[in-house]
């Protein structure tokens, strides 16, 4: 073991001699391509706002092949513009008193869609919940600031076998359906979205 260690020891000391005549000559550690890491920016242009805005509307100007038009229908955009109707009720269901204030997050593992027929991707989404009336709830799955789906919930009297008091869940429980479960101290709620 002994040994070991020593030419382990020997080993390193010969790089960081190696490393350091190389410094002394010139000559950098990083070899030819060192001016890329000290002078790769030195020969930058600011670029000026007019010139930016050219530059975009250029490029958004320039005719797109069959390919590039069909890509750009199928990509959705990144940010999705708020839903300010989502974020209006969200605030008002945010207090102390209300039993349906929490918010948690679940995991979705593949593609789903409820009754109505709207597709969500795999992912993690928060879920709340809603009362239309008396006895009548919904669970929504939003991403951010945008309501993706909402599925109609039932009320269960069942603790539905969770450990805390306030819970959600998403359990795939036979070969089509999610099991969307929340709770909370007054309430458990169950709601189903499908997949193929």
């Amino acid at each position: 073991m002994k040994k070991i260690v020593i030419i382990i020891f020997i080993f390193i000391i010969g790089l960081s001699v190696t490393a350091a005549d190389d410094n002394i000559k010139g000559k950098s550690s990083w070899g030819d391509n060192s001016d890329v890491f000290t002078k790769g920016f030195e020969n930058q242009k600011a670029v000026s706002d007019n010139k930016l805005k050219e530059t975009v509307k250029m490029l958004k100007d320039r005719a797109l092949t069959k390919k590039q038009k069909k890509l750009r229908e199928q990509v959705k955009p990144l940010s999705p513009l708020p839903d300010e109707e989502y974020l209006k009720e969200f605030a008002r269901s945010q207090s102390n008193e209300d039993e349906l204030s929490q918010t948690h997050t679940v995991m979705i593992p593949m593609q789903a869609y409820s009754d109505s027929g709207v597709w969500i991707q795999p992912g993690y989404y928060k879920l709340s919940c809603r009362k239309l009336g008396e006895n009548n709830y919904v669970l929504d799955l939003s991403q951010g600031n945008t309501r993706v789906m909402s599925v109609e919930a039932k009320q269960t009297q069942q603790d539905l076998e969770q450990d805390t008091i306030s819970f959600c869940n998403a359990e795939i429980i036979d070969n089509g359906r999610i099991r969307l479960v929340y709770g909370s101290i007054d309430l458990n709620l169950v709601g189903y979205i499908y997949f193929k």
